[in-house]
């Protein structure tokens, strides 16, 4: 399970990621790798800042999706709602509190070394490597439908894709951990919380990546595509390219279904 923490705000920026994230501006469609753009040829392209601006457009109480609050991982008020902007894509909006779960060594006292879902391998997802968010892994109200956003009942599997955009900045990502209570002292654990990934994500974001001190307390929206043609494959070494070559298809679809 995933341990969340109240982060202290710093100052240093994280180390840049090796697979560089698309800036939210209109050269992005000329990154797109070459297989992505065939792909996505026959639609319109959709550039970051037309999809984030779209998505908050369709955060509206008419398309809202939880009807009772969940908890901001960061500053722990209940003020995050999930938001149903297209067909079977939902977003949302909260802070970044850093995941170090998994198989990669991290020096953080609440690390963890399992994550709830694995690789193609089967083997613990390394938040070092992987970039990955985190949400609840049950329905806190124990009733159905869930009060709050519950990824089983929205055909949200392990692995599922999400766009993440915060400061000009567009990643993809996948479901790799979550969030439950557990007895450690040094977590306010919940799973109503939401705001919450890897330190992968938040090195891609440039965000303050460590698991004691870094973090935002909130701007980073996550946007996940459900079903199962999004869920993505591969190993803790490809995972991060996988997901970020599917980027631009995601961008395309995300505007295609909002009507851009």
């Amino acid at each position: 399970m995933s341990p969340t923490r109240r982060r202290l705000a710093v100052a240093a920026a994280a180390a840049l990621a090796l697979a560089a994230p698309l800036a939210v501006k209109a050269a992005d469609a000329a990154t797109t790798p070459t297989a992505v753009q065939a792909d996505s040829a026959a639609a319109t392209s959709f550039t970051p800042a037309q999809v984030l601006a779209g998505v908050q457009a369709n955060m509206t109480t008419a398309n809202k999706v939880n009807s009772k609050p969940h908890i901001n991982t960061m500053t722990r008020a209940q003020n995050v709602n999930v938001y149903q902007v297209a067909t079977g894509v939902y977003a949302y909006t909260s802070s970044m509190a850093i995941d170090t779960d998994g198989s990669d060594p991290d020096p953080d006292p609440d690390h963890q070394g399992q994550t709830t879902w694995q690789d193609s391998n089967g083997k613990a997802l390394g938040a070092h490597h992987v970039p990955f968010y985190v949400l609840g892994d049950d329905c806190w109200d124990r009733k159905s439908p869930c009060p709050h956003f519950f990824f089983k009942e929205h055909n949200i599997k392990g692995r599922q894709f999400a766009l993440m955009f915060y400061k000009g900045k567009c990643i993809g990502s996948i479901f790799g951990d979550t969030q439950t209570a557990n007895n450690q002292t040094t977590s306010d654990n919940d799973s109503r919380e939401l705001g919450e990934a890897s330190v992968k994500a938040a090195q891609l974001l440039g965000i303050p990546s460590s698991g004691t001190t870094g973090g935002v307390d909130n701007g980073v929206t996550v946007t996940i595509f459900s079903g199962s043609s999004w869920v993505v494959n591969g190993t803790n070494s490809t995972l991060n390219n996988n997901a970020q070559a599917m980027v631009q298809k995601a961008l395309n679809t995300a505007g295609n279904g909002m009507g851009l």
